[in-house]
């Protein structure tokens, strides 16, 4: 997978240069994933949670399965609030996030487009099937649609990087 989050990375540098000071200081670039960290993160999550808008603008989130291949974010779904909304506003944000205590805590926050792919079918592509299955346990039969999220705002946080560093300073 490490080879799918460089495009990931490559976006997590360029958010960073456009942050408000807010966001740096909430997600420090110090404590940001590195392409290995994230692959090993997103390799070991196989749910987020996947906000989108409704028409009339009130917020909708939700868990769902997904897959990160050739960076971008795989989410296979159901007919329903969630793709009605995509249809109507085809933009997302995905959060895949463990740990409840800050030296624990990782993060990985993207924002993006999304494009509604009717059916279950993912990427043609030699591998995402099989990606998927491995992931999984099947092939999601049951969807009405695969979303592809192709992020435009990536960031990450690594607590244990956070803690590394303050031992490190003793």
């Amino acid at each position: 997978m490490a080879g799918d989050v460089r495009t990931l990375i490559e976006i997590q540098e360029r958010s960073y240069e456009r942050a408000g000071p807010g966001l740096r200081e909430s997600f420090p670039r110090s404590v940001a994933m590195d392409a290995s960290r994230m692959a090993q993160f997103l390799d070991s999550k196989r749910y987020a949670v996947l906000a989108t808008g409704r028409r009339d603008g009130r917020p909708h989130a939700a868990p769902i399965a997904f897959s990160c291949w050739r960076g971008a974010f795989w989410i296979a779904t159901v007919e329903g609030a969630r793709l009605r909304n995509l249809r109507a506003r085809p933009y997302a944000s995905i959060v895949i996030s463990d740990g409840d205590e800050r030296p624990r805590h990782r993060a990985v926050i993207a924002e993006g487009p999304v494009t509604v792919n009717d059916g279950a079918a993912g990427p043609a592509a030699p591998g995402f099937a099989e990606d998927w299955r491995m992931r999984h346990g099947g092939d999601p039969t049951w969807a009405a649609a695969m979303l592809e999220l192709r992020p435009e705002r990536v960031f990450s946080f690594d607590g244990t990087l956070e803690s590394a560093g303050d031992r490190g300073g003793e």
